[in-house]
């Protein structure tokens, strides 16, 4: 019974081979990688998404570690290393989003005082802009591209009509 034992264990075949699992191990890193030069470049991302891609490439390396019977030291590193990138880069996500937030309401609220001067048939120039405003409006200019897009839509419209005065 023992030998029959001995016999089915060592016919048993892995589904995976070494070269797998550097494969596997190849694309989480790529993965982890590619997360952290993105968070540099745009503070604001679908979280579900990414995790979603990775928890797909986590889940399989670690089915081809199992299936080895490797150390996953090295996929637990990479692990720890992408949930440091995922909660920097969301405090830095909420820090942008108060910091988009506290701009903008800057400018409305001086668009809302200076508007009723355009009503009355004052026009409003570039010039009148408080520097408060101003630091507010050159911020949300220069990250213009990573705003949300209703806040792409307010600036754009008073940008609108600041220049046609």
């Amino acid at each position: 019974m023992g030998a029959a034992l001995v016999t089915a264990f060592a016919c048993e075949t892995k589904q995976y081979d070494e070269q797998d699992k550097i494969k596997v191990t190849s694309e989480l890193q790529s993965y982890v990688d590619s997360i952290e030069t993105a968070v540099k470049i745009v503070p604001v991302h679908n979280w579900a998404a990414i995790d979603e891609r990775y928890d797909s490439l986590d889940n399989k390396a670690e089915a081809v570690y199992k299936d080895l019977k490797a150390d996953e030291q090295q996929i637990e590193m990479i692990e720890t290393r992408y949930e440091t990138i995922v909660e920097n880069a969301k405090n830095d996500q909420e820090l942008f989003e108060e910091t988009a937030d506290m701009h903008m309401k800057n400018v409305e609220a001086w668009w809302e005082k200076t508007s009723e001067n355009i009503e009355k048939g004052t026009k409003n120039t570039v010039e009148d802009i408080e520097d408060a405003t101003q630091e507010s409006l050159d911020w949300l200019e220069k990250n213009f591209d990573k705003l949300s897009n209703e806040s792409k839509e307010k600036v754009e419209k008073i940008r609108m009509e600041l220049e046609k005065d």
